[in-house]
């Protein structure tokens, strides 16, 4: 509303308080109709004034406090990028050599197949790796080994796979001179678990690792060296020689629970039986440490290697049978640990009704014992529970059906087993994705 509009109506309204003084009638109808309309906008002006400097003041506070905000941010990026600035000066960090690029581009590789390509098209294009690149190359297979079931089975019976793998593991066994103490261990240990089984891989480990300073290997590398060594129990009597001479220079007490009884299982399942003192010396240090805390394999471990003919061993039995008891369920037990627990107490003719029991309730509700279990520990364990009362239990039918496909006891497994044979594949596939 303008200024003239204003003061007009401010003037209509005086002549109506003037007339009413003098006592004149005036149009009410029109004086109050223009009156009401001029008030109606006068009031919508002064509203709309009111409305718009309340909404630009609210922008500008707005607007102020979100470039105080950019200014505080502003302010703390820029005292970091200095401090960054200044500790990379201080520090800087070092470039990498092609050599460690390589590497690092071997790490980002996802899989066996792709590795062991790259190592293949290395190798073709005659652009040798160096051994710290070769040993990447394996340690990142070995990661992925044991992380990826589906992975690990395509790689043991993919044939090409199995030939690239072979050529690494032989250029690996002709630059061993090229690593130092822990890389040999480490390699011995990857080669173990990668199922190398080639004899002449571990005398030349066996090599390399006694002519380096033992004093150097901590207790777990210890242990581990002797559990890679007694897996596929190659010609390797020197070493362990040297292990236990070295065990025995130190303080047992300085080794764990889970060191002490892979070093029992390696010398037990290698077949060093001829030194009872060892295994009286490393048992009594076992069996003076709490039973409750040993996680699943370690028990196993421990129950198998004694119970051959060593001493402690009634002792050994005894006391895992009663924690076995205290335990309750045995779901947390993997396959292999139970199938350790029956051969041990199944050797000596200790595994009673109410353990066996136990046991064969959680390994009925597995289906990986082909996968889990070596052939040999299968044959063992099936002969042992064949000649024993239990040759009627249902595990032992289960392992003879892996043995021995074609054996056929009676019209029930003619019927039955082609049905069981189909469900064993599918679940199979489920769950180890082998499609």
């Amino acid at each position: 509303m303008s200024m003239q509009r204003i003061s007009s109506l401010v003037t209509c309204l005086r002549r109506l308080n003037h007339a009413v003084v003098l006592g004149k009638k005036p149009s009410l109808t029109r004086n109050i109709v223009g009156t009401f309309y001029g008030c109606s906008l006068l009031k919508y002006q002064v509203t709309s004034w009111h409305s718009s400097e309340m909404f630009s003041a609210r922008k500008i506070v707005k607007t102020a406090q979100k470039l105080e905000k950019s200014r505080e941010k502003s302010a703390e990026l820029l005292k970091s990028l200095r401090k960054k600035r200044l500790e990379g000066l201080e520090r800087p960090k070092p470039l990498l050599t092609p050599e460690e690029k390589l590497i690092r581009r071997i790490e980002w590789l996802p899989s066996i197949k792709r590795l062991l390509i790259f190592y293949w098209a290395r190798v073709k294009s005659k652009r040798e790796l160096a051994p710290s690149q070769k040993f990447a190359v394996i340690k990142c297979i070995a990661k992925y080994f044991s992380e990826d079931i589906q992975m690990r089975d395509v790689f043991l019976e993919h044939e090409l796979q199995q030939r690239f793998f072979q050529m690494l593991v032989q250029d690996l066994r002709a630059n061993l001179n090229f690593y130092d103490a822990h890389h040999l261990h480490k390699i011995a240990v990857y080669m173990a678990k990668l199922s190398v089984s080639d004899p002449v891989i571990y005398k030349n480990l066996e090599r390399a690792i006694l002519h380096c300073n033992w004093g150097e290997y901590s207790t777990k590398e210890l242990s581990q060296i002797s559990w890679a060594f007694a897996k596929y129990h190659p010609d390797v009597d020197e070493i362990f020689r040297a292990l236990e001479k070295e065990i025995f220079a130190r303080d047992l007490s300085g080794f764990n629970s889970a060191d002490l009884c892979t070093i029992a299982w390696s010398f037990a399942e290698y077949g060093i039986l001829d030194k009872p003192e060892f295994y009286l010396v490393l048992g009594n240090e076992i069996l003076t440490r709490d039973l409750s805390q040993f996680q699943p394999w370690m028990l196993a471990s421990f129950v198998f290697a004694y119970s051959k003919e060593v001493p402690l061993k009634e002792k050994v039995l005894k006391m895992v049978e009663q924690e076995l008891y205290q335990r309750g369920e045995l779901k947390p037990f993997g396959t292999n640990d139970l199938a350790m627990v029956i051969i041990a107490f199944a050797r000596n003719d200790k595994l009673r009704p109410k353990l066996f029991q136990k046991l064969e309730v959680v390994m009925m509700k597995r289906r990986d014992l082909k996968e889990t279990l070596t052939t040999e520990h299968l044959q063992e364990m099936y002969d042992l529970l064949k000649d024993s009362k239990f040759h009627l239990a249902q595990i032992r039918k289960i392992i003879e059906q892996y043995l021995y496909p074609d054996k056929v006891n009676s019209i029930f497994d003619i019927l039955y087993r082609p049905r069981r044979a189909w469900k064993e594949k599918i679940l199979h596939q489920t769950q180890f994705k082998a499609y």
